[in-house]
């Protein structure tokens, strides 16, 4: 009887621990996180830097813990454009053929990844294209906190110079400007009540020019677009390597902050804290190619 009772409470303390995880409030270098926003979110305490990646996939765990990254390490940001970005697709694609890594795949060693500067925290002057509210992933931990937009990623598609398509324009037409474009996550830990997919789309809408701050990473788990066309279910941009996470999200209201006027998107869009939740019920965008479809959301 005494084993049945230790087979049975191990798991669940287990779990609790688990569930007790947090993000660090000190970084290992000593250094305070780069935290958006000061106030914990209730997923910080739900979900760990891991996530819950999918059992025997721990490259997954890998790259879900560089996702999570508040602690990258600089004196300032470095401004990086869409060319760099582009060139830094090429030199990963390089470097995975010649290590034989699946492309689409998340890279079981991201060794070569932090030579190319994943983990630099850079800063991106552009546009926004769209942003969209995800759902469910293995970074947030699925199903295990509430499906609500609290508990998931916020996706911007950025472009160096304003949108020139409209929504009504054909789809095809709007698929290759984005395509020029790359992406930037706000993810769900420490995020300001502000920063919503609605407040972020209203800064496009205006075409207002924004300077996003955050974290160099690549993600594997997709392929960009080829020739201005995206590949089957993938996101649409020209590069896997993203701002994510953000760190901070800045609004020109004026048009022109070229000597100041920058304001945080949480101060731009003060008390504007409502957005319609995301139909997360049925599954709309797959975050993995075709080959790998282990995940929800992108």
């Amino acid at each position: 009887m005494r084993r049945i009772v230790y087979v049975v409470i191990f798991p669940l303390v287990f779990v609790a621990i688990l569930t007790a995880q947090k993000f660090p409030d000190t970084c290992a270098n000593g250094n305070t996180p780069h935290f958006p926003g000061r106030t914990a979110a209730p997923i910080d305490n739900q979900c760990g830097l891991n996530g819950a990646p999918p059992q025997g996939h721990p490259e997954e765990g890998l790259q879900n813990q560089a996702k999570n990254n508040f602690c990258a390490d600089a004196a300032s940001p470095e401004p990086i454009k869409l060319s760099k970005i582009q060139s830094l697709q090429s030199d990963a694609e390089t470097q995975e053929n010649k290590k034989h890594f699946t492309p689409g795949q998340p890279p079981p060693d991201r060794t070569f990844l932090k030579t190319l500067g994943e983990g630099h925290v850079v800063l991106f002057e552009g546009f926004v294209f769209h942003a969209r509210q995800e759902c469910k992933e293995t970074v947030n931990c699925g199903a295990a906190p509430p499906n609500v937009n609290a508990s998931h990623d916020i996706h911007i598609a950025l472009l160096e110079q304003p949108r020139k398509t409209q929504t009504s324009d054909p789809k095809p037409a709007q698929d290759k400007e984005e395509c020029m474009g790359f992406v930037a996550e706000m993810i769900p830990h420490h995020r300001p009540a502000e920063w919503t997919a609605c407040n972020v789309n209203d800064v496009a809408d205006k075409r207002l020019r924004v300077r996003v701050t955050g974290q160099q990473f690549f993600d594997g788990s997709h392929v960009p677009c080829k020739n201005d066309v995206p590949q089957g279910s993938n996101p649409k941009r020209v590069s896997l390597w993203e701002i994510h996470p953000i760190y901070s999200f800045e609004v020109c209201p004026s048009g022109d902050c070229a000597t100041g006027g920058w304001q945080q998107l949480e101060i731009f869009a003060a008390g504007k804290t409502e957005c319609p939740e995301a139909d997360c019920q049925v599954k709309k965008h797959n975050s993995a190619p075709k080959s790998t479809k282990r995940k929800e959301g992108i």
